[in-house]
């Protein structure tokens, strides 16, 4: 067996600040908020929860309604690392939430920036032709031309600023959003399985070497039609 050791993460005497990414966007679309209650009780979300592999279109209400639960910013705070931290659903070492959420839409080469504090999408100009091998590979892993994808970005200078040897935090980050969106989508009555790739080695030529990292892949849709 081969371990990986990430060292043992701490925060850092004295932060190093961070200038987050500048995105090269082109269209902007405003989703919509969540207009239905989740009214499924915990346990039942718990116990409904497993991966679906059939997924059916996912239309834009229902998606705003996905992401406004599981991924919008409820409330930020000033810091001394450069950018604002923030109050989500799933935790984040240190409140820093360094996982951008990329989204392909179905009949649609464009992917697609969600933006937290404003529950908006971003299209992100050039990833359609950088990110298509990942699309074609993603196929080949789970098909379903009907799946909306998403697309775990790290920006791993955010979370480095502040801690030594935050490695694994940021994993840590990816997966408990992972297991947040699962829970939401079980209860939304939506299907979501992950997948086992992380997006490299396309994802991180979205920008300059070294600034982002793929660090998972997931589909998302409505239940497909029997």
């Amino acid at each position: 067996m081969t371990w990986i050791d990430l060292g043992d993460p701490h925060p850092k005497q004295s932060v190093n600040r961070y200038d987050p990414i500048v995105w090269d966007v082109g269209e902007s679309l405003q989703l919509p908020e969540c207009s239905e209650e989740l009214i499924w009780p915990f346990n039942e979300v718990l116990n409904q929860r497993f991966s679906k592999r059939d997924f059916d279109y996912l239309d834009e209400k229902r998606l705003g309604s996905f992401l406004w639960n599981a991924c919008r910013t409820r409330g930020i705070a000033v810091s001394e690392l450069g950018f604002d931290l923030e109050h989500r659903s799933s935790p984040s070492a240190g409140a820093i939430h360094p996982i951008h959420i990329i989204i392909k839409r179905p009949e649609d080469s464009r992917w697609w920036l969600y933006q937290p504090q404003t529950h908006s999408i971003l299209e992100i100009k050039q990833a359609d032709w950088k990110l298509a091998p990942l699309y074609k590979h993603s196929l080949t892993v789970l098909g379903g031309d009907n799946a909306t994808r998403i697309l775990f970005l790290a920006e791993p200078g955010k979370t480095l600023g502040k801690y030594q040897n935050g490695c694994s935090l940021i994993w840590r980050d990816a997966g408990v959003l992972l297991g947040v969106m699962a829970l939401t989508a079980t209860a939304q009555g939506l299907n979501f399985c992950p997948l086992g790739i992380t997006g490299e080695p396309w994802a991180s030529n979205l920008a300059e070497q070294g600034k982002l990292a793929g660090v998972g892949l997931a589909l998302l849709g409505s239940p497909a039609l029997t």
